[in-house]
């Protein structure tokens, strides 16, 4: 929908092969992350690398001037219980990854005063705003 976009995605995420074909469209505008990425230059979005889910996977950390910072896990983590038992899922690409990815969450989180909004996780979904509604 938007063609003319920057896609910010992950170096090895990007160049992953897939066997259902090309993942990505490379006429598309895309820059090659190798890490983290402030997003706008301010320190506001940044996005987190947390490979291990995917070779490339990213997570994002937003900090809001009322709300305060959040860590958008992504797939990251799946489930609240996943989290608090830093259990790794068997379809996650590299174990290993992941479990340093999550410590890497956590050092974040502690860090940040951040809280974690996990993708997946029904439960807490439920107690967020959704659209209309928004965090400041």
């Amino acid at each position: 929908m938007f063609p003319q976009s920057m896609l910010l995605v992950q170096k090895a995420e990007y160049e992953w092969p897939s066997p259902a074909g090309p993942r990505f469209r490379p006429e598309l505008p895309v820059t090659k992350l190798e890490g983290d990425h402030d997003v706008f230059g301010d320190g506001s979005v940044t996005i987190v690398a947390t490979p291990g889910h995917t070779p490339g996977h990213q997570s994002l950390l937003v900090r809001l001037p009322k709300t305060g910072a959040v860590l958008l896990s992504g797939d990251a983590v799946h489930f609240k219980q996943n989290w608090d038992n830093r259990r790794v899922p068997d379809i996650n690409n590299n174990k290993d990854q992941t479990s340093v990815s999550m410590q890497r969450m956590a050092d974040i989180m502690a860090r940040e005063n951040a809280q974690l909004w996990i993708n997946h996780d029904k439960a807490q979904t439920e107690t967020l705003k959704i659209a209309p509604g928004f965090y400041e």
